[in-house]
């Protein structure tokens, strides 16, 4: 086999391999309530909120506008880290406890970081975990 062949050859089988990666990492069926937090949390700390919208349940998305979500998340105070304290699984539901930190906020008059503990609410929904909102 030529060095161009065997070039093209291990480009092509490096590709394949990629995308089998890639396809991988998006499958979020298998995850759990503790990858979903994980997903929820660490979406929201990069500010990439249209990721996190995708995190709630079906009726929240149906009842929010994902612009408009990104928008008020936007203008919002910026998370900078999270702690799962614990985390109840009963069936297709579970219950976190969540200690939360977020930057300061010249905006809303806050010049130190503001610690805050959550509860969040999950539910599997289609065979995928989401955070339920009402």
């Amino acid at each position: 086999m030529s060095a161009l062949r065997r070039h093209v050859a291990v480009r092509a089988l490096a590709g394949v391999f990629l995308l089998a990666l890639a396809a991988t990492a998006c499958r979020r069926g298998g995850d759990g309530p503790r990858e979903l937090l994980d997903r929820y949390f660490s979406t929201a700390v990069r500010q990439d909120y249209s990721a996190t919208w995708e995190c709630y349940d079906q009726n929240y998305r149906s009842k929010v506008d994902r612009d408009e979500y990104v928008q008020h998340r936007r203008d919002a105070s910026q998370l900078v880290t999270w702690k799962v304290v614990s985390l109840e699984e009963h069936g297709d539901t579970a219950r976190a406890q969540v200690d939360l930190v977020f930057a300061p906020s010249p905006r809303l008059g806050r010049p130190d970081p503001a610690e805050k503990k959550v509860v969040e609410d999950l539910v599997r929904e289609r065979g995928e975990w989401r955070v339920k909102v009402w």
